[in-house]
This record gives C-alpha cells, structure tokens and sequence, in this order.
C-alpha cells in the first residue's frame, strides 16, 4: 500500500520534471510535436502512452496554444498553476 501510494506521488513529480526539461529545448513545428515531445518526455519519466497523452489532453485544456508552445520553446516558463494542473491530471488519467 505505501509503495503503491508512493509510485502515485513520484510519477507525477516526474512529470513536472519531464515538462521543465521540455522546456529547455527549442522546437519547432506544429502542436502535434509539442505533443509528441511532451508524451516522450512523460514516458521516459515512467507514464505509459495512455496515461501522457491522457495528462497531454487536460493540459490542452487548461492551456492556450501558444502557452503549451511557449512552455516548449522559451526555458524557464511555466505557465500559471501548471505544478497543480498536471498533477490534478495524472491523478484523474490514473484512474
């Protein structure tokens, strides 16, 4: 039970790390590669396609285009409540 509690808490913290790492790099192209970029980066955190595309989708949400871009592109911006959102969302898409 505790690890089972501990695997929820750490995989979204992952993410939020998976997501600042994103934000370093500098794409280019359309949504569909800020998409695939931030499903690769949620997987390689430990998510399974389901459940990062899942957490992509409330983002998307929550979010302009230009500010999931902008999150992508320019290091260091994160938009508001961003932390809380995505943790909101990885609980709900684990469900």
């Amino acid at each position: 039970m505790i690890n089972k509690k501990l695997k929820i808490t750490m995989a979204p913290r992952g993410v939020l790390l998976i997501v600042t790492l994103l934000a370093a790099q500098a794409l280019s192209g359309c949504g569909d590669r800020n998409e695939q970029e931030f499903i690769r980066g949620c997987k390689s955190g430990g998510g399974t396609t389901a459940v990062c595309g899942c957490i992509w989708d409330e983002l998307k949400t929550k979010y302009t285009h230009g500010e999931l871009e902008k999150m992508n592109q320019q290091y260091g911006y994160v938009p508001p409540r961003v932390m809380d959102n995505m943790l909101s969302a990885a609980q709900q898409c684990r469900k």
